[in-house]
């Protein structure tokens, strides 16, 4: 699988020094993936008789490059809705009969791979994009979503969300993770809303999702929208909000704020954060300390520079419920800033089997990582959240942090 995964992103390497950025590269391989496996697809076979795969590999040169062109404006056009979110406005940069047929090359080694291998693939290939500088898709390592699901516990019949949804990859983890503890001969779909203002993203995600057979019954399984722009209706209170908020200040702010009031009692939560709003005074302060008295902040999670990489954004993850009764008394805040590798297992393994964080804790004094300070003591430090307990190590170099990344990867097999 991973020889399959770097044949199909070696074109991304030759086409950028055309001038097309691996995002674009990813986007061109999704619309003609999507054509490849449509045979595959029973319940949406139908629209590719006139524009299909097999036609496209008929024709050569410039008329292939044509057709190809004809296929995008068709299938933005179309009924389905999940066909036609994955091409909405489709306009190849692809700039001769050439680069196209490089791509065309790559996918051909995939004859052999069956739907249920490219779900994973696929998921590698959005990794590996996002590793370029252009990337700019802001994915979370997998073994870290997977872990922040896993703490959360979703079950059946719990209503899940994500409001800034990027590719989709909570949404794909937390499916499976339900389908893993039920029977999956009931549970079909998990019962979810994602959102992601980002076109790019979105079709991206969407992609994501159907590889992964994630459907949902009344709508595209990730919507193209603005959240906070967004009718009330569609979003109904919520048993779980997974998501990263890695945006301008102004709107992770107001995506925070969002999550928390979104929440129905006993609704728990476990969002990725940039550090900037944790310490910043201000709307910022605000937020903070609405979410430490709306609801019950249990564990502050400090994670390795860099994590989401290239942009290098340093970001905690906030673990929170909603409670009819209760608000916050204590925080606890665990670092894995520095002497990265294993401290992330370490983390799941203190923060223990309790969703709502009430498993029982004990304070490691000033050299330990995992701390507890009471709600007392962040109201006089202006409710900052982003309290640095290592303070002594040196901060991890490159090769470090790459290496680390590789564990994070393989995190979900060593558990």
């Amino acid at each position: 699988m991973d020889e399959i995964t770097q044949q199909l992103f070696a074109p991304a390497k030759e086409l950028a020094q055309d001038g097309i950025n691996c995002s674009a590269y990813i986007t061109e391989l999704t619309w003609l993936l999507f054509l490849k496996i449509a045979p595959d697809l029973d319940e949406i076979n139908y629209l590719f008789e006139e524009f299909n795969w097999e036609n496209l590999l008929q024709k050569d040169g410039i008329e292939q490059y044509d057709y190809y062109k004809q296929i995008l404006t068709a299938l933005a056009k179309v009924i389905d809705p999940h066909v036609a979110g994955i091409y909405t406005h489709a306009n190849t940069v692809l700039q001769n009969p050439e680069q196209l047929q490089i791509i065309i090359t790559a996918l051909n080694k995939l004859d052999d791979s069956s739907i249920d291998e490219l779900g994973e693939l696929y998921e590698d290939l959005l990794a590996l994009c996002d590793y370029e500088k252009d990337g700019h898709l802001y994915i979370a390592p997998r073994a870290l979503i997977d872990m922040m699901v896993r703490l959360t516990q979703p079950e059946v019949g719990e209503f899940i969300q994500d409001p800034y949804a990027g590719v989709g990859n909570f949404i794909v983890a937390a499916d499976q993770y339900i389908q893993v503890i039920a029977d999956e001969e009931i549970v079909k779909t998990t019962d979810f809303i994602a959102i992601e203002p980002d076109l790019i993203r979105q079709r991206l995600g969407l992609m994501n999702c159907l590889l992964h057979k994630i459907e949902h019954p009344q709508h595209v399984p990730i919507r193209w929208g603005d959240s906070l722009l967004s009718n009330r209706q569609i979003w109904p209170p919520a048993d779980i909000i997974l998501s990263t908020l890695i945006s301008n200040n102004d709107t992770a702010l107001a995506l925070l704020k969002h999550i928390y009031q979104t929440l129905k009692p006993n609704g728990r939560a476990a969002i990725i954060v940039p550090d900037t709003i944790l310490a910043t005074d201000g709307p910022a302060q605000e937020v903070r300390k609405n979410l430490l008295e709306n609801t019950v902040l249990h564990t502050v999670l400090r994670l390795p520079h860099g994590i989401l990489y290239p942009d290098e954004i340093d970001t905690h993850v906030l673990f929170f419920y909603k409670s009819t009764e209760a608000v916050t008394e204590n925080v606890w805040f665990y670092d894995a800033r520095n002497d990265l590798r294993e401290h992330l297992i370490n983390f799941e393994t203190v923060y223990g089997d309790d969703p709502y964080g009430l498993a029982a804790r004990q304070d490691q004094g000033e050299n330990g990582r995992l701390r507890c300070f009471s709600r007392e003591y962040l109201a006089q430090h202006d409710d900052r959240l982003n309290i640095e307990i290592k303070r002594n190590q040196d901060l991890v170099d490159d090769a470090i942090l790459k290496e680390t990344l590789q564990d994070l990867q393989s995190l979900k097999d060593l558990l």
